[in-house]
């Protein structure tokens, strides 16, 4: 059962995610957590029983912190296309709040880092993209008038959101946010046009 939640415990979990999110899993050691948080290292395994349930915890986190607010338009009952080039727009003004190359996505980094190696962080980073996905495919189904599950409708938005975690990622290394932002009016075109196509077919029907 997990221990209740209270406002020291959160700023923990917040230092140690951003921590984790800017320089990896491998290379954060505990002294680095320690310095990060404030907190000393036995209160941190006293807390959370070592370095990995931290970072699984952190990966809960970054749910609420950084995907919620910045997505829950796109899951919104009568969410459309709108909702997810606004999606792609509230990214790009953080990237222009900050200096590139960027920090790219928590989840993202830990898919190409931990995945493969840990069940059930493998778990948690597949829970992040069926997220997305079901959120686009909300979005999509209210745009093309079918229902979340139709095959289509699926496909497109599980493209959507790997390409945009792809846009996240190419962020830890662009130099500029010109070079994301062309990226993302290149996948929002293609979305439309994925749609627009749809829309024809239907009507030909």
């Amino acid at each position: 059962m997990p221990r209740p939640r209270s406002p020291s415990r959160d700023a923990l979990v917040e230092n140690a995610m951003r921590q984790f999110w800017k320089y990896g899993y491998e290379a954060t050691s505990v002294d680095d957590l320690v310095q990060s948080t404030g907190v000393g290292r036995g209160a941190l395994y006293t807390e959370f029983g070592g370095k990995r349930d931290l970072f699984l915890a952190c990966l809960e986190h970054y749910q609420d912190a950084a995907v919620t607010p910045g997505f829950e338009q796109v899951e919104a009952d009568g969410a459309g296309l709108e909702a997810i080039q606004e999606f792609l727009d509230v990214r790009m003004a953080t990237f222009r709040s900050m200096d590139l190359p960027g920090a790219g996505c928590l989840v993202g980094n830990t898919l190409t880092e931990l995945a493969a190696l840990d069940p059930e962080i493998s778990r948690a980073v597949r829970s992040h993209y069926d997220r997305l996905t079901d959120g686009f495919a909300n979005a999509l189904s209210n745009e093309m008038g079918l229902k979340k599950h139709h095959k289509q409708v699926r496909e497109l938005a599980a493209f959507i959101a790997y390409s945009a975690q792809g846009l996240w990622a190419f962020s830890r290394c662009a130099q500029s946010v010109r070079e994301v932002q062309e990226r993302a009016d290149t996948l929002m075109e293609v979305i439309k046009l994925k749609v627009e196509a749809w829309g024809r077919a239907k009507r030909s029907v």
